[in-house]
This record gives C-alpha cells, sequence and structure tokens, in this order.
C-alpha cells in the first residue's frame, strides 16, 4: 500500500483510541474494513475485538528487562497510551504528571500513536496473508440518531487535517448551516465520507474542497465543490460505489444518494440525505442524563430534539427555533419551570407552542391551569411520551 494509506490508516488508528471504550463506535469502526477483524473461530463482539486489539497493542510497548519507571523514556510510550486512553488523563494534566512540555507530551504521543500504527499494519499483513479468501461480511445494525451533520463532517475534517496538509489541499466549510440535522447512523456516515475524502486524497488531483450543506424541501444536501479538479466524476463514483459492496447497502439503508456533476469551476458531488424534514422538539431540562434519555427516545421517530440545559435561554431559543412542541423541566435553577411557561405564554410569538411539563414534582391541575397543554411524571416512559407527542403535534 502506498504511504497515504498508512497515514489514513494511523488517523484512524488515533480515532480508535480515542473511541476504544465505545463500544457502538467500535462495532463499526473504519479499522473493521481495513483488514482489522476477528478471526473465524472468535466468539464475541467486533467492538469488543478490536478494544482488545488495541490493549494489546499498548501493553505490547512495555519495554522487556527494564523495570517500570513512570518518568524513563523506554516506558514513555507505553505510560502515555495507558494513561490517555485507558485511565483517560487529558493531555494537559498528562503534562504535567510526566514533567513534559505541550509540544513534547504531543510529540511523545504522536510517536506512541504511530508505534501502535505500526503493529497493527504488520498485524493486518499477517491476517490477509492467513485468511486469504476470507469473505466480506455485509451485516451490520443500522442505529439510527438525530444527528448535526455539521459536527460529524468537522470531526472528520480534524482527522484528516494533517493529510490535507500534506498534499496540499485547502478545506473550506461553510458554518452558515451548522444546525442542519439528519437521522442516520453515526458511526456508518462518518465511515461514508472518510471514504470519499480519502479517495478524493489517493485518487484525485483535487486541491480545494468547498464544503457546504442546505435543505431542499425534506432532503438534506452535504455539498462539496472540487474548483480546478480535471479528473472524471463518473469515474470517481464509480470507484466510490466499487471500494466494497457494504458502501452500496449502507447508502441504500440510510436512504443516500451521491450525485456527481461539472460546475462552472470544477465539479460537484453531492451527498443527499433523502427524506429528512423532521418536526422539533425543543427539551429544557438542566440535567444532562434526561437531554440523553430524550434523545434516545426520539432518535428512530419523526421527531428531532433540540436539548437545552439553560433556563434562561429558553424563551430565545423557542423564538429562534419554532419547535412543533416544548418538554419542560421544572426544577431547574435560576428560573423555574412555571416562570418559563408564564414567559412563553405571555409571549406573541411562543403563546401557540404546545407544552409538557415533564417533572417529578408539581401537580397535573396546576400545570394545566397555568397554561401547559399536560403533565408528563417522571420517570418517563418512551410509549407514553411518543403517544403525547403524537396527540399533541397531529392536533397541532
Amino acid at each position: 500500500m502506498s504511504k497515504m494509506d498508512f497515514d489514513i490508516f494511523e488517523n484512524l488508528v488515533k480515532d480508535a483510541l480515542s473511541n476504544m471504550f465505545d463500544y457502538a463506535a467500535l462495532e463499526t469502526h473504519p479499522l473493521m474494513d481495513a483488514g482489522i477483524k476477528p478471526p473465524p473461530d472468535h466468539k464475541g463482539s467486533r467492538g469488543d475485538y478490536l478494544k482488545n486489539i488495541l490493549l494489546e497493542c499498548i501493553n505490547s510497548l512495555k519495554p522487556r528487562d527494564i523495570d517500570f519507571d513512570f518518568f524513563s523514556i523506554e516506558w514513555r510510550s507505553y505510560v502515555i497510551l495507558s494513561q490517555r486512553y485507558i485511565e483517560n488523563v487529558n493531555s494537559p494534566e498528562l503534562a504535567k504528571k510526566l514533567l513534559l512540555g505541550e509540544r513534547q507530551i504531543r510529540r511523545s504521543q504522536k510517536k506512541a500513536i504511530r508505534a501502535v500504527a505500526i503493529i497493527l499494519w504488520d498485524r493486518l499483513q499477517a491476517q490477509r496473508e492467513t485468511f486469504p479468501d476470507e469473505p466480506e461480511t455485509n451485516g451490520f445494525v443500522i442505529n439510527r440518531e438525530v444527528i448535526n451533520l455539521y459536527q460529524v463532517v468537522q470531526s472528520i475534517i480534524d482527522l484528516f487535517q494533517n493529510n490535507f496538509e500534506r498534499e496540499s489541499v485547502i478545506v473550506d466549510f461553510d458554518q452558515s448551516q451548522d444546525t442542519l440535522t439528519v437521522n442516520s447512523d453515526r458511526i456508518i456516515l462518518r465511515q461514508i465520507i472518510i471514504r470519499i475524502f480519502n479517495l478524493l486524497l489517493q485518487k484525485t488531483d483535487c486541491r480545494h474542497i468547498q464544503l457546504s450543506m442546505d435543505q431542499q424541501g425534506e432532503d438534506v444536501n452535504l455539498l462539496l465543490n472540487l474548483p480546478g479538479a480535471t479528473f472524471e466524476m463518473d469515474e470517481f463514483l464509480l470507484l466510490l460505489h466499487s471500494e466494497e459492496n457494504k458502501i452500496n447497502q449502507w447508502l441504500n439503508e440510510l436512504n443516500i444518494q451521491l450525485e456527481g456533476m461539472r460546475s462552472p469551476q470544477g465539479f460537484l458531488l453531492m451527498v443527499r440525505f433523502i427524506g429528512q424534514e423532521k418536526k422539533l422538539i425543543l427539551v429544557v431540562d438542566d440535567q444532562e442524563p434526561a437531554l440523553k434519555m430524550y434523545e434516545r427516545y426520539l432518535s428512530k421517530t419523526n421527531y428531532k430534539i433540540y436539548g437545552l440545559s439553560k433556563a434562561t435561554k429558553v424563551l430565545y431559543k423557542a423564538i429562534e427555533l419554532k419547535p412543533a412542541l416544548i418538554l419542560l423541566d421544572i426544577m431547574m435553577p435560576k428560573l423555574d419551570g412555571w416562570e418559563i411557561l408564564q414567559s412563553l405564554r405571555l409571549n406573541e410569538k411562543t403563546k401557540h407552542i404546545p407544552i409538557i411539563i415533564c417533572s417529578a414534582w408539581g401537580e397535573p391541575e396546576l400545570a394545566k391551569s397555568l397554561g401547559a397543554n399536560y403533565f408528563l411524571r417522571k420517570p418517563i416512559v418512551q410509549k407514553e411520551l411518543l403517544d403525547i407527542l403524537e396527540n399533541f403535534i397531529e392536533e397541532k
């Protein structure tokens, strides 16, 4: 494989280390597509296998015949990786613990990650020799959720930053539509976009990528304008689709279309997410686990949520977002739910929005008398929540 291939591989290793205890992320991580996959006799999940492989690689960096010394150069790669990715110590804190400067810790961490990448790279070559005829499996489980498209794409740009700089590729990302969301599988969507970037770097003369997003009716589009590019777009799309059968299956399952066309400046590649118009629910709760719960409950529905933990911003956000419905907690700092309810009902721009009080405290009769449409007692039951949303939003 080419040097670029290894650079991409090294970045994927870094990403996998950062998500080593996120089993959902590891289950369909791009490293699996690179060939780091369980042997035929493996019992257990793919994600668990990859996690164990990463831990083995880290442990293999322990020096032989040298007693453990937290500060020694010989033990530095092992110490840095175990502290960063197993003990979850952040880089500034680790630099202090090791008595190193910020530049030193960055260099040492990069060196340690590369060491793991080399170990995995060699393991990949050995695995290919051991199982040369092993067929690819196309089995995967779609886990849909409401995803901020800008955040996903930006995270991948960050992942490829060194590669873009090395190849002198300029990337511009228009942030004007940074609130657009899609209902998709985060891990699989990342893999699709990673493959697009990887092919643009490896197989084309593209030196400038202008990214933007827009919404047309119910569709959300990710646009990659490639000024000055002279490659054949049809060949690029064929190459992208032929990478593996998986990508076609993913595109079909997630209802995504890839379209390429010539533009006045060069080429335009469009990633179209079909039918993404969803009803927005503004969820107000100062507890992060509660916001995550609502997101999980509504992830595979026709609703998307905007979680808000600061009570003082509710009126402003309700006016800005124009949600189909508001789920409102009562016990919050600075402003309680009753005060927020009153401000929403007194404002001409928000008084029509259905409001559901969600709390373990308070009385249903009081909630309705103060202007709420319904009182939902915590702990929230998913089916009851969905039934209430359907009733009030459909009635509206």
